[in-house]
């Protein structure tokens, strides 16, 4: 062997593997209790996420999830066990979310107030550009991106864990309670969808994959689909067009595919069983706030350990959030202030004073040992200092060194610097509460939104759309 190999096969390589979804740092963590948060909403609302909110999303996605997969397999392709085997067959579904995307702004007056994942980019290559600049005005690092930060991203969750959205929970391959929603989709598009339909390319005389497989080079999908679906952005069969696009955010009403929403949300298996039940007793709940709900879901489950947890957490963590908003309250935009100045004021006295005490609830409570409990312990336990300027001081400094995302402020030579403007109401820890009673009123489940939750559209960490 020569000296230049040896020294080759002797020099140490990184190899790095990855998981089809990254590990996100989301905005809002302010405390670094989102790990013990997360654990608490699988308790309340398994097998989702904040951004599974909208049954005609599922819908949607259920249609782009069919109607991909039969063009990936006139392609020749069959398996999704690899990762990039799984590349090629989102690479068939993006173009089909994004066109969803462009077709509710061309077809809906108040799409600003609908969750469209891209629509900075969608609506100026839709509307400006007429459809000339590639991949949807998106750079490639934003195409690509799109992955995890577009709908099916923000939905996947529910394809891989609720009953019949994809065999076996492999999230790519159509089950029954996708193929059902699918079906019901395309029969409402009329003149609007594809040429060929559902289930029909290989045999329908208008199919472009009767004649021939789709040859094309990674990346060049969204240009066959903008070919073979022109009609995309034209209304659907006379009065469908709001039975097809994402609904308001704030529109809180059943929706006509309900029954096959609630088969697959509310179906009979544990994790069904847990998210109907849950729903039932938020809106059984004489409540005014969310608080409130979760004492009422304390003792609605009590054989749930983390489920019990529930009032004390979210006592303790919407204290500490509040204290955090009223130094952010004080600073009022300034470069910095002195530690002590902050730590006088009338506002950020009274706010460390209620963290304070339910940091002693916490401490005083029987606490189950659930995952991720000892964050909690950990943060109850730094705030018991004497003076208001020590609590500040040890908030801040914990805050910078366990907070997720980017940070609020940080205390250097006595003075407070803000790092960042916090956002109205994105910092609070919720549970999925909103998210979960939503999908159960636009299923039938529940016949209203319960009052007590409606603030929480706003206030939940990962609920927030996620934009480029």
């Amino acid at each position: 062997m020569s000296t230049h190999a040896t020294l080759e096969s002797a020099t140490p390589r990184l190899l790095f593997t990855a998981p089809w979804e990254p590990v996100v740092v989301r905005r809002g963590d302010a405390l670094g209790l989102r790990a013990f948060a997360d654990h608490l909403a699988d308790a309340v609302a398994p097998g989702m996420s904040n951004r599974v909110n909208d049954g005609r999303w599922i819908t949607i996605l259920s249609w782009c999830l069919a109607r991909s997969h039969e063009v990936f397999h006139a392609t020749g392709a069959r398996s999704v066990a690899s990762r990039r085997e799984q590349q090629r067959r989102y690479a068939w579904l993006r173009p089909l979310e994004l066109m969803w995307v462009a077709r509710t702004i061309a077809l809906a007056d108040n799409w600003g107030e609908r969750s469209l994942a891209g629509r900075r980019r969608v609506r100026p290559w839709l509307q400006e550009n007429e459809m000339q600049t590639d991949r949807f005005g998106m750079s490639t690092d934003q195409f690509r991106a799109y992955r995890q930060t577009g709908m099916y991203g923000g939905y996947r969750i529910a394809f891989r864990k609720w009953a019949r959205m994809t065999l076996g929970g492999d999230g790519w391959t159509p089950g029954s309670g996708t193929t059902e929603l699918a079906r019901w989709l395309d029969g409402r598009l009329g003149p609007s969808r594809p040429p060929w339909p559902l289930n029909e390319a290989d045999e329908h005389k208008d199919s472009p994959l009767l004649r021939r497989a789709p040859r094309l080079d990674l990346g060049d999908e969204h240009k066959w689909w903008l070919r073979h679906w022109i009609d995309f952005r034209e209304p659907a069969s006379k009065g469908q067009d709001e039975r097809t696009l994402p609904r308001p955010r704030g529109e809180y009403e059943a929706l006509p595919e309900r029954e096959h929403i609630e088969a697959v949300a509310f179906a009979a298996d544990a994790g069904g069983t847990r998210r109907r039940a849950v729903a039932g007793q938020v809106l059984k709940a004489s409540a005014g706030d969310h608080a409130e709900v979760c004492e009422h879901l304390a003792r609605a489950f009590t054989e749930v350990p983390a489920i019990r947890l529930l009032p004390f957490f979210t006592r303790l963590a919407d204290a500490g959030v509040d204290a955090m908003n009223s130094i952010a309250a004080e600073l009022h935009g300034e470069r910095d202030r002195l530690l002590t100045d902050i730590s006088q004021a009338r506002s950020v006295r009274d706010a460390m004073d209620r963290l304070s005490q339910e940091a002693d609830r916490w401490r005083q409570a029987r606490i189950e040992d659930v995952p991720h409990v000892h964050t909690v312990a950990r943060f109850a336990e730094t705030v018991r200092a004497a003076s208001t300027t020590d609590r500040v001081r040890v908030l801040l400094e914990y805050h910078e060194l366990h907070g997720g995302g980017l940070r609020w402020f940080v205390v250097r030579d006595h003075r407070v610097e803000p790092r960042m403007r916090p956002r109205a109401g994105s910092a609070r820890y919720r549970f999925r509460l909103w998210a979960l009673c939503r999908l159960a009123v636009q299923s039938g489940v529940l016949r209203r939104m319960p009052r007590s939750i409606l603030d929480d559209a706003s206030a939940g960490g990962d609920g927030e759309d996620v934009d480029d």
